[in-house]
């Protein structure tokens, strides 16, 4: 059952002024990143490494400044989702965010192996990777909450009329669109193969469905924030990924795709009652 339906709290905020408010931020976030990108790539300078790390809090600066035009009721805190009803619930949510999106890759990864797509990494580099998994995620998470209180929490509570899944596929769809153009510098200035970029780019939507539902199910931000910080992708899971024939990565993708689909679905809420105006009707 879901903790916190992005409806429930909202609902009393005028339709019009929601829609107003989504498209603002999408317009002006995807406006943002790409004269940033842009403006690197006509001065002949390389995106640096901490254009990553910064340009994550671009969705969280843009929701303030939405939240300051539209001045929706309620604090920031409670439209970025940042107090979870329960020490337990936040807790559990952890958990399955770091332990979750890990598995999705190792299996993936896996299957990968197992296929024949990709051959596997040592041991001892599967080993390292998990001593510093969550050491790294921790440290991530400081820049990935900016990220995920605008694409996981904020928008999503300015569109509670849609279907869950639905909802999570169009944001997931406009979060990949906000990476188009760090990817696409990173590719035109020759630090990212293109196909590493595509294949990079296109995993974004079923991660951003998998997230969202940490969020719908946890009713906070906080597991989403981790599982998007913990540092590794199937990419990293197995050898020689930059080496791999367009025909591996494809077969990767799609692999990587459906597990974490069937990680979403897991994620989610598992009774979801609805009443007429789409509000959950356990948080009546």
């Amino acid at each position: 059952m879901s903790v916190f339906s992005p409806g429930a709290f909202p609902s009393s905020v005028p339709v019009r002024s929601r829609r107003r408010a989504a498209t603002i931020f999408v317009l002006a976030t995807l406006t943002i990143i790409t004269a940033v990108c842009v403006g690197f790539l006509l001065s002949s300078v390389t995106l640096p490494d901490w254009l990553t790390l910064i340009g994550r809090w671009i969705p969280a600066v843009v929701s303030l400044i939405v939240i300051a035009i539209v001045r929706p009721p309620g604090s920031v805190s409670r439209w970025w989702m940042l107090r979870p009803r329960r020490v337990g619930t936040l807790l559990s949510g952890l958990a399955v965010g770091t332990i979750g999106i890990a598995a999705i890759y190792a299996v993936a990864a896996g299957l990968a192996v197992l296929f024949g797509v990709a051959a596997p990494l040592s041991w001892g580099s599967y080993a390292q990777i998990a001593a510093l998994a969550i050491p790294a995620a921790i440290v991530f998470s400081l820049s990935t909450l900016g990220e995920e209180v605008g694409w996981r929490a904020f928008l999503p509570q300015l569109m509670p009329e849609l279907n869950l899944w639905v909802r999570a596929g169009a944001i997931s769809g406009i979060w990949v669109l906000f990476h188009v153009p760090l990817h696409a510098a990173m590719i035109l200035q020759g630090v990212l193969s293109p196909m590493i970029g595509l294949v990079s780019t296109l995993l974004l939507l079923p991660l951003g469905v998998f997230l969202a539902m940490l969020v719908e199910r946890f009713g906070s931000v906080w597991p989403a924030v981790i599982a998007h910080a913990v540092p590794m992708s199937v990419l990293n899971l197995v050898s020689g990924s930059a080496e791999l024939s367009a025909g591996a990565l494809w077969s990767l993708t799609g692999i990587t795709t459906a597990v974490l689909i069937v990680g979403a679905m897991l994620a989610a809420p598992r009774r979801r009652q609805t009443g007429g105006d789409g509000v959950s009707a356990a948080h009546r």
